[in-house]
């Protein structure tokens, strides 16, 4: 028997899709981390554009959005005051954690020494476990108990505050200062593509125009989606209606990728097969739009 299709409020499936989004920028920091010494020019250019996105929106458009839709679950649930409280001092503090991490980088970045280096990593990883283990609680216990107090007059007045700024990174538009991560990230994508092909876990199609690689990786994800049973049913018509609602291409992108980690959860088969289309969307739409410039 079908599991009956709750309607999130959109407000909540757009605070989690950065969510989403920024666990992605999170693995690249400690990826980045990792790999690099911090003592050459180059090691700090992804770096210093994750930290300004992270204190340039998550900080002052996510996190004050979230507030906003806390202090109306106050005042639905006063029990909530507690945990309220404690996730705005979270906030506070991690606006903080940005700057000093960007000064951080800034010294590195002209001192080149290891000493400088270390500060870098140990305050960056503190920063990353922190944000980690609040997004966790925010989606645990707080977004749940929105979505089951809030009434829909609450939840207008949050997708007013999400709409008055346009992520400059994940948004319909990606803003000059982000365009070097941008492409990362479409290069890591076509990378992983070009491997699965090797493997032949998918084929690649040549497409030249970004609508048409769109369209077919829509057209595959619903095939996929119908593949595996009525138990899919609500993410489906999640992912199909707001593909067409003419949000543009990142946010049809973040979709496909949001339904991949959902697909993940119930057969590998089937994570492989939607991160797969995924992969080969971004490759042939990021493609086309960079030769069109």
């Amino acid at each position: 028997m079908a599991v009956p299709a709750i309607k999130l409020p959109d407000a909540i499936v757009t605070l989690s899709d950065e969510h989403r989004y920024l666990g992605l920028l999170l693995e690249t920091l400690e990826e980045q981390l990792t790999a690099t010494s911090l003592t050459a020019a180059a090691d700090f250019y992804l770096i210093q554009d994750i930290v300004h996105y992270m204190h340039e929106y998550t900080d002052a458009v996510h996190h004050p959005t979230e507030d906003l839709m806390f202090d109306k679950l106050v005042q639905r649930n006063p029990d909530r005051a507690k945990d309220v409280a404690h996730l705005r001092k979270d906030h506070n503090a991690m606006h903080g954690d940005t700057a000093r991490i960007q000064k951080l980088l800034d010294t590195a970045a002209q001192r080149k020494t290891p000493k400088a280096a270390e500060a870098v990593r140990t305050a960056t990883n503190k920063y990353i476990g922190r944000l980690r283990q609040h997004i966790r609680f925010e989606e645990t216990e707080l977004f749940p108990a929105a979505i089951q107090c809030l009434a829909n007059r609450d939840w207008h007045t949050i997708e007013i505050s999400l709409e008055a700024r346009q992520d400059p990174l994940f948004g319909p538009t990606v803003q000059r200062d982000y365009r070097v991560l941008y492409e990362y990230f479409a290069n890591r994508a076509d990378q992983l593509s070009r491997q699965m092909t090797r493997f032949g876990f998918l084929q690649l199609d040549n497409m030249i125009l970004s609508a048409d690689a769109i369209e077919t990786g829509i057209a595959e994800m619903w095939d996929l989606l119908q593949r595996h049973g009525d138990s899919l049913t609500h993410e489906l018509k999640v992912v199909t209606d707001k593909s067409f609602d003419g949000r543009g291409l990142t946010s049809t992108l973040a979709l496909q990728a949001r339904y991949a980690g959902f697909v993940g959860t119930t057969a590998i088969e089937a994570s492989g097969q939607a991160a797969g289309v995924y992969f080969r969307t971004l490759r042939n739409a990021a493609v086309s739009l960079f030769k069109g410039e």
